[in-house]
């Protein structure tokens, strides 16, 4: 596996969709998608990079609410965001961020996912507190930020070693681009860096 920073600062995250039944536990969603992530590393070369894109889509779509995080990537911006404008680019973001998943999730080397209870965050969101060990033990932390919508819980922020927040780092790069060239140049940006990486 490669190294983990660059991906959950990429990620997130994922195609559009939504669970396909509520669930009460802010922990499932994770708990799946760390699953489907040991699945795929543990088949990495004999599904080769369109298998892992493929298997990875699903989950990734259940377990992020990608409208929401798109939304909140670009900030105060987002708001202004037209219904078509947030899927297009919500969309974009997904593509890219399942591709950025199946580069860098490609083989096994003995890790798991330690995953521990959920706890309060702020606005009635819940954070799940998850580990990424290494083979030799070494643990990388990454905590899940969960929010309620429709009666289900679904991801829209990732902080690694609890503090570096997928989000605003985003934001940081996101909102002067759009700014400067329009959200079409930015989903057309992020369709470019995924057909980068599926041609690996």
């Amino acid at each position: 596996m490669k190294s983990i920073f660059p991906l959950f600062l990429v990620v997130a995250a994922l195609v559009i969709g939504r669970p396909a039944a509520a669930d009460s536990d802010p922990a499932t969603p994770v708990k799946l998608l760390c699953d489907r992530l040991i699945e795929v590393m543990k088949q990495g070369d004999q599904l080769g990079f369109e298998g892992r894109e493929k298997k990875l889509k699903p989950v990734l779509a259940s377990a992020y609410d990608m409208p929401a995080l798109t939304k909140s990537t670009l900030g105060l911006a987002g708001n202004k965001l037209t219904a078509e404008e947030t899927d297009k680019l919500a969309d974009a973001y997904g593509r890219f961020s399942a591709a950025t998943y199946a580069d860098q999730f490609r083989a096994w080397s003995g890790e798991s996912f330690q995953i521990e209870a959920p706890r309060p965050s702020t606005n009635g969101n819940m954070i799940v507190p998850t580990y990424i060990v290494g083979g030799d033990g070494n643990k990388t932390g990454i905590d899940y930020l969960m929010h309620e919508a429709d009666g289900s819980w679904r991801i829209v922020d990732v902080l690694f070693q609890g503090s570096v927040s997928q989000v605003a780092v985003r934001r940081s790069e996101f909102v002067p681009f759009v700014r400067q060239n329009g959200v079409e140049a930015l989903v057309a940006l992020l369709d470019a860096k995924t057909k980068t990486l599926e041609k690996k």
